[in-house]
């Protein structure tokens, strides 16, 4: 579903909420050209729709000209999939949100459990080695003795 860009803004920490315990979000950002899409559309089908018609006239109005596009981002889960065209005008103020809600969306992302699991052992590991270390030093200086190199 196309949406504006505040739309969309508003509409992707919800998609994050809704995955946050099972699913994932799916992101795209790519530069929108609209001509090489209706060329590939009249090729299959010689009848433009009222619809291809007004995107076909809203990437006109965003693209300033032939050099600047329209920038496409798409955000998919498995149940919903929503997407904005960004203005070259307006897209360094989009990012800047859309940045702010990737960084809270992320956080709440939960680590995978195999992770925490690894990093859990390799500490463990670290600590046994460094354990062992400290007893046998303890053991030496009990003793008395100490280990001295001599070349």
């Amino acid at each position: 579903m196309l949406l504006g860009n505040d739309e969309f803004l508003k509409a992707l920490p919800e998609l994050f909420a809704a995955t946050k315990e099972v699913g994932s979000v799916s992101l795209t950002t790519k530069r929108y050209d609209y001509q090489r899409r209706a060329e590939g559309a009249k090729a299959k089908r010689k009848l433009v729709s009222d619809e291809d018609e007004a995107m076909r006239l809203l990437v006109d109005k965003l693209s300033l000209d032939e050099t600047e596009y329209a920038t496409l981002v798409r955000a998919v889960t498995e149940k919903r999939k929503i997407s904005t065209l960004v203005a070259p005008v307006d897209l360094d103020e989009f990012l800047a949100r859309y940045h702010g809600i990737l960084v809270n969306g992320v956080d709440s992302i939960k680590k995978k459990e195999r992770l925490r699991k690894k990093k859990a052992t390799i500490k463990r590991q670290a600590a046994l080695k460094a354990k062992a270390k400290l007893a046998k030093q303890q053991k030496q200086q009990a003793a008395g003795t100490t280990t001295v190199s001599s070349k």
